[in-house]
């Protein structure tokens, strides 16, 4: 009988430490991040729910589950994925400060990955076909979006070798937030 109490009550404990009605990710801390904050800190954010607020400058116009927010002035932006509850986003945002929470990603890109992309695009120039690349998406790296898509390549590859020279890593990262379900717009 004791060993059934011992159980019992080693049960209910485990139900009380462990909620389980609600398994969404929660923000770590309570802290609302600017765009500007966001490119400087991303790096130690990854992993971490975060919310962020900026200017809806772009949205995805093929698959509306990209949102690129900016900083006040512009100059800034940072990508943000939809997540499951979010089919698109929604255009009504353009140009409106919101705020959004999800999950900070990290995406490395390796010199092989850059070849290939450069040859895509000498490919396209060659067909003289359009290469496929957002130029919200370009700003958001950081890169020329006035440039090329061999030019953009071109200048990633000199970035990592320039890296990989000084002993830094033998990949460039790039973040973005992942898994946003919840896009508000400021009223």
């Amino acid at each position: 009988m004791k060993q059934k109490i011992n159980f019992l009550v080693v049960a209910i404990a485990a139900i009380a430490l462990f909620p389980f009605g609600n398994l969404k990710a929660q923000t770590t801390d309570s802290k609302v991040y600017t765009v500007e904050e966001m490119i400087s800190k991303a790096s130690t954010l990854v992993g971490q729910t975060v919310k962020v607020t900026g200017v809806a400058q772009h949205v995805c116009a093929t698959s509306g589950r990209k949102l690129f927010l900016a900083s006040p002035d512009g100059k800034k932006t940072f990508r943000i994925n939809a997540g499951t509850e979010i089919k698109r986003f929604d255009k009504a945002a353009l140009h409106q400060t919101v705020t959004i929470t999800g999950v900070v990603t990290e995406s490395r890109v390796y010199m092989e990955d850059l070849n290939k992309q450069e040859a895509q695009a000498l490919a396209a120039e060659k067909t003289k076909k359009e290469a496929e690349h957002c130029t919200s998406e370009a700003k958001a790296q950081g890169e020329n979006v006035s440039a090329t898509p061999v030019q953009r390549a071109q200048v990633l590859q000199a970035k990592l070798k320039k890296q990989i020279k000084k002993g830094g890593n033998n990949y460039l990262s790039f973040y973005t937030i992942d898994n946003c379900n919840d896009c508000t717009i400021s009223k």
